[in-house]
């Protein structure tokens, strides 16, 4: 076993990440708003409650006293503030001996804000960075990590146009998506034929999903589709649903277009060795068997992100009494359709991709 490599490539990163939480740790001082650590925690009641279907839970009153560590004063630095939460911790935080909190003064009494959170953050930020240039070469990493910066970049940009130009937000963030798509694969592919074949791919597929979903709601009247239970009061809350829906949809088709052009690229270095030139059917044979294999492992984890997102709020209307039709189409309505739609994109990614791709390597000169 190679100790060194394991040291370089894993320890590092790790006692980097180490390092990084013990001194954001440290920062207080750097905050405006008051920084306290608890020194004392006393539960002063506890009392069980329920509610009309039968919840149980246990109302909890804690006594917390807080030194405030970042403010300099003459006056005395602890301040007492009483907590009130539920052992389930759905109305608030409970809090221990050692942890710091962001305190705000109100009707001059402080409240904690929340936690401080900052340390752990920075800890896994510099964690993620450090595995990726101990894990992949220095310039493909300085690269990706670019990328997302610049597309977090152009996100902001986006919210601030739609919140002071407000224009049709449909194609305004149908605009950032393809930004997005276009960005990464320039920076993590690089200016190729390959990047070409994948940005292509990826955008056309995505509007003719899209265009058979609207067609689709259009015939149907949008029968069953409930966007009211979105929340938003501002805007059309379908439009933002779409614009949720077509940024996800877009990553899941670039995932799967992505493997098949790499798939196909690396059949036509192969035949190039060898001076040979397939033809059309060899590289949609090729391709349709690359998305076989790659359906069922894209279509599971869109799946279990569409459960793990929808778990907590079904068993919360479940052990609220809610029937199932309730609660399929309140909880799970949108996200299934969301999920059905990513799963329509990838299928489709897989003959059109392996289409164009094929068409283009067949029949074009290198």
């Amino acid at each position: 076993m190679d100790f060194k490599w394991i040291f370089k490539k894993i320890c590092m990163p790790v006692l980097l990440s180490i390092g990084a939480y013990w001194i954001t740790s440290q920062d207080q001082m750097l905050y405006r708003s008051p920084i306290g650590i608890i020194s004392s925690s006393k539960t002063i009641q506890e009392k069980q409650v329920s509610d009309d279907f039968q919840n149980r839970d246990e109302s909890i009153v804690q006594r917390l006293t807080i030194k405030i560590i970042n403010l300099r004063t003459k006056k005395d630095p602890y301040v007492v503030i009483i907590n009130h939460v539920n052992a389930s911790k759905t109305t608030g935080q409970l809090y221990h001996i050692g942890q710091k909190v962001v305190l705000k003064k109100m009707s001059g009494k402080y409240e904690i804000v929340t936690l401080k959170r900052d340390s752990i953050m920075i800890a896994l930020i510099v964690l993620l960075i450090s595995l990726y240039f101990s894990l992949t070469a220095v310039r493909s990493s300085s690269f990706l990590l670019l990328s997302l910066f610049l597309n977090l970049i152009y996100f902001v940009i986006c919210i601030i146009l739609n919140l002071k130009i407000n224009p049709p937000v449909i194609a305004l963030f149908s605009l950032l998506s393809v930004i997005f798509v276009l960005s990464s694969l320039v920076f993590v592919i690089g200016g190729t034929k390959q990047m070409v074949y994948t940005f292509l791919t990826t955008v056309l597929t995505t509007v003719i999903t899209f265009l058979i979903i609207f067609i689709t709601m259009y015939l149907c009247g949008n029968n069953g589709i409930h966007f009211e239970y979105l929340g938003y009061v501002t805007q059309d809350p379908s439009k933002f649903f779409f614009v949720g829906t077509i940024i996800s949809v877009l990553g899941a088709i670039m995932d799967g277009s992505g493997d098949i052009v790499a798939g196909l690229f690396g059949l036509n270095r192969q035949y190039s060795i060898r001076n040979q030139s397939p033809d059309f059917k060899v590289y949609l044979k090729s391709g349709m068997s690359i998305g076989q294999e790659i359906i069922g492992t894209l279509t599971n984890v869109l799946f279990m992100i569409f459960i793990a997102e929808t778990l907590p709020l079904t068993l919360l209307l479940l052990r609220n009494g809610n029937t199932w039709g309730y609660i399929a189409t309140v909880g799970l309505n949108l996200g299934m359709f969301q999920a059905i739609i990513s799963i329509i994109g990838i299928l489709l990614s897989v003959p059109i991709t392996s289409i164009i791709t094929g068409i283009g390597l067949a029949y074009t000169k290198k």
